[in-house]
């Protein structure tokens, strides 16, 4: 019997094979589009959940008045460990500079974290060589990633090996670690104890119960409670924290949370994700269960007959299901091939080395699991709705052939979900619009400083002297200075898309109560000239006036202006919470975007670092870009001459500004594919629809012909109910979009409006592609002639 299935299923497929064909297409596109959302939504949802006893492992965040953070004071781990016995264990995960490692001559430098040594009590990361148990227990010990220890050694095993680190001490590799999950928000390629930080006497001096820099984890005892931990801690802030903390909060997240607080873009990328797959998988199933629906009406003799010959409901069904099943394993497999060799390595460039995506049965098989049973569903609706539907047909009323007026007649469910599934693509339509037009916006908008015509070059390249390198840099800058073609220089720790994530509170010395979060930044002379940044009032930082540095002199934005509650601030002097020193007030900066449009301009301090060689970035502002080349390549040979350890590197502001919105880019292609993919899967749809009724209407159009019917009133005929449909998914489809498009548009701090002619349009197009589709085939039909269609009669 099940031969008979498989034999009958094929043979129906191949008669029908336009149909076939159609779903195939729908489908295998559908369902690989759907993999890669899928995948990605997978991880998103299991972020940090692959270590043991996840459920119990938290990180301690910082909240004030105006922000909750991943960070806290270094010192809390040691004293809560000793307060509270429901801490099982914890672990710092410090980062403060990347160690270069050098073997044999080789330099390495990677990306370097700093922990305990419980750190493996708590996370569950693999390792391909060593002992996770024994790694870190000794201080001169470090553990590399299998890139590095690759590079370095080749493929013998490292551990054992003396290494040198920061051309200071030798340490001994201990570890080897495997690749790290790619939803962890720990990512490192080199692990240290935290011991030799704490022997560094700048980290001694930030090391305190008040700088709110360290990320720390810990593990709790099973079943210990979160909420009474928390009430706990209102009076260890009073009793540890700083006097200017005293009045933070401290609270403990899940560690799943850790990569929302820090990122919470990412969780609209995941909802976002999800309901483009919901929209997908509907759009599919929609064309499916129509075009099954509608060639299972030519079956109805089949049925029939199958029924006199002693078939029962069960037999019927299992044959619409097998034929079902067959055509979506087929979709399945073409679908992973294309997702595997096309979308997963595209979805991967869009996100840039971050949580990139591979198809893999240890850690995916939920994920696979879940869409062979998203696809059996499907089959089993696909196939159970045409089978019960045949089934309920009068036997004979249908062998003789009687049933025409009804397998006419309009299917109320047929065309609802011709309905939904236009709706859907008239919503994906407008998302991709609106993705498109703020990522426009966005790249084209004034941020409130010139980003054209200028090269930002990282000056810091890790001198191996660093007095000789100051003293070269100082001739290097004479020199530029003296370029016509040149119109500014500026140094600084921070350019615009790259500002610290440095915080602190300062208060007004004149008005103690007035207190303010800063974002803060290291700048020097000529940065706002430089950048072309307006000055509201008083100065920039000035090598004659400043360099003694006797007044501490700042300046802020318009923001920390306003925040503040004053009209002027030139003069004023500011006090941070977390030291006495004392800082003069000498400029105020019009605001300026600084970081993407999609955040709020921040309340900035500037403070006054001079023109050093050690500072970050060296900023160039050329009267042409076309004269970058020569003067970048002369200023490489120079500072080539510098022994350092990094590569000379440089970048274009203008292309770092648009690099910001690469992750929604990476959004809008991904939409835009899914947008185009349920269009062509939307009108394949009608295309197999109209087809289907123009052969069952063909001896009703060829009568109207021999009546004397033209062309144009039979193509009306034939495609008018299509085009009604599509016509009502405009009406629901467009108000549905505009909702979903402004949730969007608002989760930005700036953002495009569209315009009610963007919908308009969008209807009129979606309109116009299903006239053109339901025309050609209602023409084609109207235009066969009727001694062909009626030679039977």
């Amino acid at each position: 019997m099940f031969k008979n299935y498989i034999k009958i299923a094929f043979r129906s497929l191949w008669k029908n094979r336009l149909f076939t064909g159609i779903n195939l297409l729908g489908l295998s596109l559908g369902l690989a589009s759907a993999v890669v959302l899928i995948l990605f939504i997978q991880r998103g949802l299991t972020f940090d959940t692959f270590h043991r006893e996840s459920d119990q492992i938290y990180f301690i965040q910082t909240e004030d008045k105006d922000s909750r953070y991943n960070q806290t004071v270094y010192p809390i781990l040691d004293q809560l460990l000793k307060t509270y016995p429901e801490i099982k264990k914890g672990t710092h995960v410090q980062g403060w500079g990347n160690a270069w490692i050098n073997y044999k001559g080789k330099d390495i430098q990677g990306s370097t974290k700093y922990v305990d040594s419980t750190f493996f009590d708590i996370f569950s990361f693999k390792l391909k060589y060593g002992n996770a148990a024994t790694a870190l227990k000794n201080k001169q010990s470090i553990l590399i990633n299998n890139d590095i220890a690759i590079s370095l050694f080749g493929d013998t095993n490292p551990v054992g090996q003396i290494v040198s680190v920061n051309d200071t001490l030798n340490f001994t590799v201990t570890g080897v670690l495997q690749n790290l999950p790619a939803n962890s928000s720990i990512q490192f390629d080199v692990l240290m104890p935290i011991a030799n930080l704490e022997s560094d006497k700048n980290f001694q001096e930030n090391a305190d119960w008040y700088n709110t820099f360290a990320t720390v984890y810990i593990k709790l005892d099973k079943g210990a409670s979160v909420s009474k931990l928390e009430g706990k801690f209102p009076g260890f802030v009073k009793t540890h924290f700083a006097e200017g903390g005293k009045d933070r909060k401290i609270r403990i997240a899940p560690i799943k949370d850790f990569i929302h607080y820090q990122n919470p873009f990412f969780k609209n990328m995941i909802y976002g994700a999800m309901t483009i797959a919901v929209f997908i998988l509907l759009i599919i199933s929609i064309n499916l269960i129509n075009l099954n629906t509608a060639i299972a009406f030519t079956r109805a003799k089949e049925v029939a007959v199958r029924k006199v010959t002693g078939s029962n409901l069960r037999q019927i069904l299992t044959q619409f299901w097998f034929e079902s099943g067959i055509v979506l394993v087929s979709a399945l497999i073409l679908s992973i091939f294309f997702a595997v060799s096309y979308l997963i390595p595209q979805f991967n460039e869009y996100r840039q080395g971050r949580m990139q995506l591979m198809l893999n049965w240890e850690q995916d098989k939920v994920t696979i699991l879940t869409l062979l049973l998203i696809i059996g569903i499907i089959a089993f609706v696909a196939g159970t709705y045409p089978a019960l539907y045949l089934n309920k047909l009068d036997i004979r009323d249908t062998i003789k052939g009687k049933i025409t007026k009804k397998t006419q007649s309009r299917s109320w469910t047929r065309e609802s979900l011709i309905v939904i599934q236009f709706a859907l693509t008239i919503i994906l339509i407008l998302g991709a619009i609106s993705v498109r037009m703020q990522i426009g916006f966005m790249r084209e908008a004034n941020v409130g400083f010139d980003k054209e015509n200028i090269v930002v070059v990282q000056s810091d390249m890790q001198y191996k002297d660093e007095n000789t390198a100051v003293g070269q840099f100082t001739g290097i800058l004479d020199d530029l200075k003296q370029n016509p073609h040149i119109k500014s220089i500026s140094t600084s720790g921070v350019v615009p898309t790259k500002y610290w994530n440095n915080y602190n509170v300062y208060f007004s010395e004149s008005e103690p109560d007035k207190e303010i979060r800063l974002r803060q930044g290291g700048t020097s002379s000529a940065y706002t000239k430089t950048y072309n940044i307006r000055m509201l009032e008083g100065r920039d930082f000035s090598e004659e006036l400043d360099k003694n540095g006797e007044n501490n002199p700042v300046i802020i934005n318009e923001s920390a202006m306003k925040a503040l509650g004053w009209k002027s601030a030139v003069g004023k002097r500011l006090r941070p919470k977390s030291n006495q020193k004392v800082y003069t007030i000498v400029g105020v900066m019009k605001d300026f975007n600084y970081q993407e449009l999609k955040e709020r301009i921040e309340p900035l301090i500037h403070w006054y670092e001079g023109t050093t060689a050690l500072n970050s970035y060296l900023t160039i502002k050329f009267d042409d870009s076309k004269n970058a080349v020569t003067v970048l390549a002369a200023l490489e040979s120079k500072m080539k001459k510098i022994p350092a350890k990094k590569p000379f590197k440089f970048f274009y502001l203008s292309d770092e500004v648009s690099r910001q919105y690469n992750d929604l880019d990476g959004i809008w292609k991904m939409v835009n594919f899914v947008t185009i993919l349920s269009i062509v899967i939307a009108l394949a749809g009608i295309f197999g629809l109209i087809t289907l009724a123009a052969n069952q209407r063909i001896k009703e159009v060829g009568i109207r012909k021999v009546l004397g019917a033209n062309v144009r009133e039979i193509a009306i005929l034939l495609s008018r109910d299509f085009i009604a449909l599509v016509t009502i998914s405009i009406a629901i489809g467009l108000p549905l979009a505009y909702s979903f498009v402004k949730s969007f548009l608002q989760s930005y701090q700036y953002h495009v409006e569209l315009k009610w002619y963007v919908f308009a349009l969008v209807g009129v197009f979606a309109l116009f592609l299903t006239i053109l589709t339901v025309g050609f085939q209602s023409i084609k039909a109207a235009m066969m002639n009727p001694v062909k269609s009626l030679k039977s009669e």
